[in-house]
């Protein structure tokens, strides 16, 4: 299969293609693909027999690969997220009573090292969007007060104490991920 973004610097993945395993809505596992997500189009990519398939998110209920960190990388297709209106694949960063999801995607923009005056060149950008899950509600992660109340209620108070505590930077997917095991416990 040819790559439809020849024209376009950089990868249409979130990852390289990795051994993992698929689980479908019924709740079957088909292990050893080798799968990537295309954070463009938002489908995960498996490898058989020398031809490349691809599950959209309402086809497929998650699937999981070790990434280039040697991290294990749990994704899920459960929710409708809020900024997109319909179910996407978002990564598992922790679970519990608040559970923190990302949404790890790629647009297409226009080159910003391109030169003056030579052809209009695309480049892949990758943008993180963070939810939060609490009582199967999910929630855009906001770091503005009214929308921390709106999503963690009572707890919104504990947030400039763990902030300053911990030496927190909400602007950071790590902080923000240290912040909800805090609340969690």
């Amino acid at each position: 299969m040819s790559n439809p973004y020849n024209e376009v610097k950089g990868s249409q993945y979130i990852d390289d293609f990795r051994s993992g395993t698929l689980t479908l809505p019924n709740g079957q596992i088909i292990e050893g693909l080798q799968i990537a997500l295309n954070g463009f189009e938002n489908t995960i990519e498996y490898k058989m027999n020398g031809s490349l398939f691809a599950y959209s998110a309402d086809k497929l209920a998650g699937f999981s690969y070790v990434n280039s960190k040697g991290e294990l990388a749990e994704y899920t297709s459960e929710f409708v997220i809020p900024t997109q209106s319909k179910k996407r694949f978002i990564r598992v960063l922790e679970k519990g009573k608040y559970s923190l999801y990302s949404h790890d995607y790629k647009i297409m923009v226009d080159d910003p090292g391109a030169t003056y005056g030579t052809q209009a060149a695309k480049v892949f950008q990758t943008l993180e969007d963070l939810f939060v899950v609490k009582d199967g509600e999910i929630f855009l992660f906001k770091n503005k007060s009214k929308d921390l109340q709106k999503i963690f209620g009572e707890d919104a108070e504990k947030i400039p104490v763990f902030e300053k505590s911990l030496k927190l930077n909400l602007k950071e997917t790590n902080d923000v991920r240290l912040l909800i095991r805090a609340l969690n416990q």
